[in-house]
Parts: structure tokens; sequence; C-alpha cells
């Protein structure tokens, strides 16, 4: 059972050398697959293709790649960070060409009124997740938080190759939560039972009710969250410096769209089975690289 646990989350494992590296290959991935949709599994396997291909890329250079690639990598990393300054998704930068050149003074009376419409969905999203959000989440969450918190940083004591200790946190947070959210629950029953004069079918009921209102709460919350992201853009779109930026994106993307694309058709044959084949057995091909450096 342990090993096919290992070995299914080895099948999603994407090898990169650094965290800038990942970042790039994930903006790279978007770039290529222009907004597409894909299922999570196609954005594994893809995201697992660049990864591959650029560690091959890099053996086959040695270490000293070209400038081409150098400079497409740059090119790629300065538009990623220029997303992350402005508050901007990649997915959203097509939209910002398609309202300025919006031809019809309705359109852009539209476009205008994005602004208050997303704020008024803000509004209404924390209002609807704020009451089982504060009394069924809200505790739990910030205990198992401190708690994760207090976790990592004994791990990060006792280890030398933890870095950031942040699969300590993930894993002390779902464990403390499995504990904590039902007896929150039985906590808040027993103050139904001694403090009011209901009686024990409707305290049931709302013993019963306390799941479906903290999914409630979570699914709004993380609603609320996206909108929240969304509506970032449209407000600093309002200042011109900011404005100018957001505008000069669009043909900045389609020129770095266009140039990766025929970089990796340039390059791609060379790349051998993660350019060449549609389906790939990334579980096959981790015990493969597995063999290979137990071998060395």
């Amino acid at each position: 059972m342990i090993t096919r646990i290992e070995d299914s989350m080895r099948g999603v494992i994407v090898s990169v050398p650094d965290y800038k590296t990942l970042k790039m290959i994930h903006t790279a991935r978007r770039l290529y697959r222009n907004n597409l949709r894909m299922s999570v599994s196609e954005k594994q396997d893809l995201s697992r293709r660049f990864a591959e291909g650029y560690k091959r890329l890099m053996l086959m250079a040695k270490g000293n790649p070209p400038q081409e690639w150098i400079d497409l990598q740059n090119r790629i990393r300065r538009y990623q960070k220029e997303l992350d300054e402005l508050g901007i998704r990649d997915h959203q930068i097509p939209s910002l060409e398609s309202e300025e050149t919006s031809d019809t003074d309705a359109d852009k009376v539209m476009a205008r009124m994005r602004i208050p419409f997303r704020i008024i969905e803000f509004i209404f999203l924390l209002l609807v997740s704020a009451i089982p959000a504060i009394f069924l989440n809200l505790p739990v969450g910030l205990i198992a938080r401190y708690w994760a918190l207090h976790r990592r940083e004994k791990a990060l004591r006792a280890s030398k190759v933890k870095v950031k200790g942040m699969d300590v946190m993930l894993s002390e947070k779902v464990l403390l939560c499995i504990v904590l959210v039902p007896s929150l629950w039985i906590f808040y029953a027993i103050l139904l039972i001694k403090f009011t004069d209901w009686d024990i079918s409707t305290i049931s009921v709302a013993l019963w009710s306390f799941p479906v209102f903290s999914y409630m709460g979570i699914v709004t919350t993380e609603a609320g969250m996206i909108s929240f992201k969304d509506l970032k853009p449209h407000i600093m779109r309002l200042y011109p410096s900011t404005r100018r930026r957001m505008l000069a994106l669009p043909a900045v993307r389609r020129a770095l769209q266009e140039d990766l694309r025929n970089f990796i058709r340039k390059i791609g044959p060379s790349l051998g089975d993660v350019y060449t084949e549609k389906t790939f057995d990334w579980t096959d091909f981790q015990h493969t690289t597995l063999s290979k450096e137990k071998l060395k």
C-alpha cells in the first residue's frame, strides 16, 4: 500500500531545480496552450513534459545553453514578473485587448461597470460566508495554523534537509482538522443543550446542519477570494501608469507566445519521446530514472 502511494505521488511530481524554474515552466505551459481548457491531468502532463524537456536541454547544452535559450527564459520570467506586479493572470490578458478595441459606447460603459459589479459581488460573497466561516471554520483554522507553525519550526530545527517545511505544516493541519472540526460541532451541540430550551430533535437537526454550513462557508470564501483577485486588475486600471503597462501586455504576450512555439517546434524533435509521444507513462519513467540513479 505504501509503495502504491509513493508511486502515485512520484507520478504527479514536477521535478525542477528550483521554484523560479517551476514558475517559468508553468508560464511557458500556459503560453504554449493559449488558454485552452485542459483537465488537471492534462496540465500536469504538459508541465512534466516541459520540466523533463528543460532538463534534457540543459544536458544537451552541458550547462552552457545558447544565448537564444537564455533570452527566451528571461523574457518569460519578465512577463510573469509583470503579471505578478500588476496583480493580473495570464488568462485575463486577451480580455484587456478586447475591452480596449470595443467600438461602441455601450461596450465601453459595460467595461467601466465591471468594477462596481465586482465590488458588489465580493461584498455579497463575503456576507454569505461570514457567519458559517466565523463560527464553524475560523476557530479551527486559527488553532491549526498556530499549531502547524509550531510543528514546522520544530521540524526545521531537527532537520538539515528541510528548507521551508511546508509539507509538515500541511500534514499537521490536516491531522488536527480531522479531530478539531467534529469536536467543535459537538461542543456547539453541548452548548445548545445546556443553554437553550430546544428539544433534542431540533438540536439534532442543528448538529447535522453544521457540516453543510461549514462546507458552504469554505466554498463561498474561496469564491470571494477569487472575486477579490479578479477585482484587483480592474481597480489598478484606474491608474494611468498601470493602465499603460496593462495595455502593452497583449502585444508582449503574442510575441512571446509565437517565439516560444517556434522554439519548441525547432528543438522539440531532439527531445525524444516527451515531445513526440501523445501519451507518456510517467510512473514507468520515474522507475526507470530511479533505477539509473541507483546504478550510478
